[in-house]
């Protein structure tokens, strides 16, 4: 029974690690159906040892998606705490042993940090979050001005310095610019170009 929970347990802190891939990486079809294949994985297997019940799943179900609700939907993190508490209740239920519940908690809250600081380090931006990205990085020493259009730069040439999906960073003339990319997706170290400035988003385009 050891070596079973050792696997189910292995498998879920897999698809916790594929479901930050999916925020990260532009592999986002690859990862989820990955992230979905071992959460199938790891709850047939606790129904099949009866520990885990139609409930369970349901109740993991509903935490997942209101995870997912909060990135979307201000709630002053009302929605994210709930789907929280329903997430770490369903992983509890999915276990006989309450300890080995706890741990895979734990092991997974590890897992999500350290993949996630890989990602960062690597030059990843979390494509959910480019919000979030755009607030917290704009400032006068980057080359961002409330007060200016940017509409100089249209037609200027540059290097993105991180990955756009959609948005990201590039270097224009020696300055570090938040754009958007007309597409999904545009590797680091490519040179793109200026085509518009929209609702104060500089727009930019990968030169082939």
């Amino acid at each position: 029974m050891l070596a079973n929970d050792i696997i189910i347990a292995l498998s879920f802190v897999l698809a916790v690690i594929s479901v930050i891939s999916i925020l990260f990486t532009d592999k986002k079809v690859f990862f989820g159906i990955l992230s979905l294949l071992l959460f199938g994985f790891f709850y047939y297997q606790n129904t099949i040892y009866n520990v885990a019940d139609n409930m369970t799943i349901i109740t993991f179900v509903m935490g997942i998606t209101l995870l997912a609700l909060e990135i979307f939907i201000p709630s002053f993190g009302v929605i994210g705490i709930a789907g929280v508490i329903l997430t770490i209740y369903s992983v509890m239920d999915s276990f006989s042993d309450n300890q080995m519940g706890i741990l895979v908690l734990i092991v997974s809250a590890l897992a999500i940090v350290l993949t996630v600081t890989i990602y960062v380090k690597l030059g990843f931006d979390r494509s959910l979050f480019d919000r979030m990205i755009l607030t917290n990085t704009n400032s006068s020493t980057r080359g961002y001005n409330s007060k200016i259009s940017h509409s100089d730069l249209i037609g200027k040439l540059g290097i993105s310095k991180t990955i756009l999906r959609p948005t990201g960073k590039i270097e224009i003339d020696g300055r570090t610019y938040d754009a958007k990319s007309e597409s999904d997706f545009i590797q680091k170290d490519r040179k793109v170009s200026v085509n518009d400035i929209k609702d104060g988003h500089i727009i930019v385009k990968e030169i082939k």
